[in-house]
Order: structure tokens, then C-alpha cells, then sequence
């Protein structure tokens, strides 16, 4: 299990502290619950986007590549190296 460090100002931590104290959870307890819905809210997330996509019956073999969609744009400037 991994363990991480976070710095938080003070109005931050006592705001953490307690709202962890209401959920009668440590606050490293807290945090990872909070970290666990985050993974899996952009979990759902991805899955509903590629969900709706599906729907769209888009042929995606007639989709233009970057090279059509730009091919009258002028050529790009050279990069410069440092």
C-alpha cells in the first residue's frame, strides 16, 4: 500500500479533520476513501463517454485523418533548439 504526503493549509486541514471526524474515520481513512471515488467517477466517466459514442453509429473508417483535415494549412515553422 502506498503511502503519500500532502500539504494542505490550515483552513484546508481542519476543513479535512473534520469532515472526517463526522464520517468517524481517520483522515488518511478519509483521503483514500475520497481518492477511491475519484477512480471511480473517471471510471463511469470513460464509460459512458465510449457508451454514447457506440450509440452515434459513426463509421469511423471515413473519419478524416490530421493530415486531410490540415493539408491547405501553410507548413510549420521549423522548431527552435536550445
Amino acid at each position: 500500500m502506498a503511502q503519500v504526503t500532502i500539504y494542505l493549509d490550515d483552513e484546508s486541514e481542519r476543513a479535512a479533520r473534520a469532515a472526517a471526524a463526522a464520517a468517524r474515520l481517520p483522515l488518511s481513512r478519509w483521503f483514500a476513501q475520497f481518492a477511491e471515488r475519484e477512480k471511480d467517477h473517471k471510471r463511469g466517466d470513460w464509460q459512458a463517454f465510449f457508451e454514447e459514442i457506440d450509440k452515434t453509429n459513426v463509421d469511423w473508417n471515413n473519419f478524416p485523418l490530421t493530415e486531410e483535415m490540415n493539408r491547405e494549412l501553410p507548413p510549420d515553422v521549423p522548431r527552435e533548439s536550445f
